[in-house]
């Protein structure tokens, strides 16, 4: 009897666990969304308190950003064509 017990207890956590790794796939996108959000707060507040304390170098930094932001070149090239592009020359 004790075994039946701690069989339909072990189906039950199974069951539970399922449904628990269910919802919390489910949310994953609301933490993405959380984290976003707490990062650029943060990026805000660094950004305020810098050009409270440095205005000059934070104005630098603020005018690199908004450039990397703003120009429509690729920061960093795709390697898949870069490695096209070699086999295409060979």
């Amino acid at each position: 009897m004790n075994e039946e017990k701690n069989e339909f207890a072990e189906e039950e956590t199974t069951e539970e666990l399922i449904a628990e790794y269910n919802r919390k796939r489910r949310s994953r996108p609301d933490d993405v969304i959380a984290t976003q959000a707490v990062v650029c707060i943060l990026v805000t507040l660094v950004f305020f308190a810098a050009n409270r304390l440095y205005p000059d170098i934070a104005g630098a930094v603020f005018e690199k950003l908004r450039g990397l932001v703003t120009d429509s070149r690729e920061i960093m090239p795709n390697p898949i064509d870069l490695l096209t592009n070699y086999i295409a020359e060979l």
